[in-house]
């Protein structure tokens, strides 16, 4: 039997071989000047139109058999049962909590050393695959590599992920596996959630586990001082059984800022708040060593300052009433709109800010503006909710707008997007020009209790924090594993991504920079052309990955025949082409024997001859 039939039409060299024998080029006269310097048995064979006789030469012989045996090694030859190899398809759940060291292993280390049991088991000839589940699944080895490659990976193989689906991993799987089966190693056993072909093998253990989850660092301004400061968010949580015990640490260029004991319930959560100022370096909190270490630590790195330039053209009175001015004459223009925004001076004036409340919309080139429309006095209608509230939008996050009365021109229409509506009538929009963003309210603010109600200071902050995001620089220097970090006016790289230990990835980017948090938690900067331009933290914080209460252990065989993958090479076919080269090698040897002159012995006579 043969493995590829279709090679077997290489036969066609043998018929080849001998034309090119038997057809040979005529000779033309030429002239020499003695026949004794020439052997009358010795012919040059050449392809010609003119069929002669087959010359019985070792070169023929050799040329067939090794046109033969090409053929054959082409078609694949196979003995009984032979052709196929045992293929080995394994899923690695790569979630955190595959980390968890329980009773001196990990699971992770128990699903390895199963896996190089099985690998170790494979017959000659058998191959594996081994995909990774995660957010985007991928391939840690494979399609169909050497046992050796499968080893060398599971050496490399660190879980960290959040958690996620583990189905597009398995559809994977199922693909590359064929109709075989397939093996799933991971720490929570729920056969049920799997069909029958897929053998699960669950390796986890139930613990106990204390985690970090919420860190984050962000600049205030004082309300006592008025100055900026750094404020640290910290949350930790219990996901142990019964009550629980813990220090937790916060240092900052290794010098001890905190340090609080921690009684948790079974899961409770502690909120903790500390002040820095903004000048201080990244910060280290981190919780004793248990069962999962990865969501135990969190680093939390300064953000660059990014102030944002603020600007009311209002009258006067008017800016007060919407709580934008200070009551006192003379007072600036947005002084309690700066104390509600950090990091944000006044500009002094529409071509200076970047963002500007106004009526009517002014300015140009990226200043943003918020654009109080006039209307008609005649025609105002006072509103009452509900409203159409476009609760996707960042702008509105936090917003109601509920028990508020909204004062509008029935006749006016706005133009773009509505992100607020009352039936049919839209009463804020949006509209983005390039770097530009203009919003158009139809409100009366002297009839309207907006400003009034708890809505009003959420939606300036909101629209603030909105504009500071697209200023030069990190949007946020302190994210989760899988979140996506976001520079802009980076300029051209190449842009340097170093970590603690000083390995380092090159990031590609032009003007803004977007790239995923590296998957493994830590302190890293970012620089380009040897200058720094950001510290970023990232931490692991997901709830659902650090309750390990629920891991378990269990195995459910599967339903059906192992995968199979096809023998790309032979013991056959190895023999076949050790023959075709000791015959190609004695083929050489005999034509250049053959070419090799006899020794000429005496001088040439006078005298033109023909041969």
């Amino acid at each position: 039997m043969f493995a590829n039939p279709l090679g077997l039409l290489a036969l066609a060299a043998v018929p080849a071989v001998l034309a090119l024998h038997l057809f040979r080029r005529r000779f033309r006269p030429r002239a020499i000047s003695a026949l004794f310097l020439w052997r009358m048995d010795e012919r040059s064979p050449s392809a010609g139109r003119r069929r002669e006789r087959l010359p019985r030469s070792p070169s023929l012989w050799l040329e067939l058999g090794l046109a033969l045996l090409l053929a054959l090694t082409f078609a694949g030859p196979r003995g009984c049962g032979a052709g196929r190899a045992g293929h080995l398809v394994a899923v690695l759940d790569s979630s955190a909590s595959m980390s968890a060291r329980v009773g001196g292993s990990s699971a992770a280390e128990r699903a390895a050393d199963l896996v190089r049991e099985r690998i170790r088991a494979l017959p000659r000839g058998g191959r594996v695959t081994l995909v990774r589940t995660g957010p985007r699944p991928d391939l840690l080895v494979g399609p169909a590599a050497l046992p050796g490659e499968a080893l060398a990976a599971l050496e490399r193989w660190r879980p960290g992920a959040r958690r996620h689906d583990p189905g597009p991993a398995i559809a994977l799987a199922e693909e590359l596996a064929g109709e075989g089966a397939l093996l799933l190693l991971t720490d929570r056993f729920r056969p049920e959630d799997h069909p029958q072909r897929i053998e699960v093998v669950a390796v986890g253990r139930p613990a106990d586990n204390l985690a970090l989850t919420r860190a984050s660092r962000t600049r205030v301004r004082d309300p006592a001082t008025g100055e900026a400061l750094d404020r640290v968010f910290l949350t930790a949580a219990s996901f142990a059984v019964g009550s629980a015990r813990a220090e937790l640490r916060l240092t900052a260029g290794g010098e001890l800022l905190e340090r609080r004991t921690l009684e948790l319930a079974a899961g409770e959560r502690v909120h903790i708040q500390l002040d820095l100022p903004p000048d201080a370096p990244p910060v280290l909190a981190e919780l004793p060593p248990d069962a999962l270490e990865l969501d135990g630590r969190a680093w939390l790195a300064p953000s660059p300052p990014r102030t944002l330039a603020l600007w009311a053209e209002l009258p006067e009175d008017l800016a007060r009433f919407l709580g934008l001015a200070e009551q006192a004459e003379g007072a600036s223009a947005v002084g309690r709109w700066l104390d509600l925004v950090p990091e944000s001076i006044a500009a002094g004036g529409v071509e200076l800010a970047h963002l500007v409340i106004s009526q009517g919309v002014v300015g140009s080139g990226a200043t943003w503006c918020l654009s109080l429309e006039e209307g008609r006095d005649q025609g105002r209608r006072e509103l009452i909710g509900p409203f159409l509230v476009e609760k996707r939008h960042p702008l509105l996050e936090g917003v109601t707008l509920e028990g508020i009365v909204w004062s509008a021109d029935a006749g006016l229409r706005l133009p773009d997007a509505p992100l607020v509506s009352a039936g049919s009538q839209p009463l804020l929009t949006e509209r983005r020009e390039g770097e530009r963003v203009v919003l158009r309210m139809n409100v009366d603010p002297r009839r309207s209790s907006l400003q009034r109600s708890p809505d009003w200071p959420i939606l300036l902050a909101n629209l603030a924090e909105l504009r500071r995001a697209e200023l030069p620089g990190p949007a946020r220097t302190n994210l989760a594993v899988g979140e996506a970090f976001t520079f802009r006016g980076a300029g051209e790289g190449p842009f340097v991504l170093e970590a603690g230990d000083g390995s380092q990835v090159e990031v590609r980017g032009r003007g803004t920079l977007v790239f995923d948090a590296p998957e493994d938690p830590g302190l890293y900067a970012l620089s380009a052309a040897g200058r720094e331009l950001c510290r970023l933290g990232v931490r692991f914080a997901d709830a659902g990955e650090s309750d390990l209460k629920g891991l378990r252990s269990g195995r459910r065989p599967a339903v059906g025949e192992p995968a199979e993958v096809r023998a790309e090479l032979g013991w056959i076919e190895m023999v076949l082409l050790f023959l075709a080269l000791v015959l190609l090698s004695a083929d050489w040897l005999a034509l250049a024997r053959g070419r090799r002159p006899d020794p000429v012995a005496g001088a040439s006579a006078g005298g033109g001859v023909r041969a």
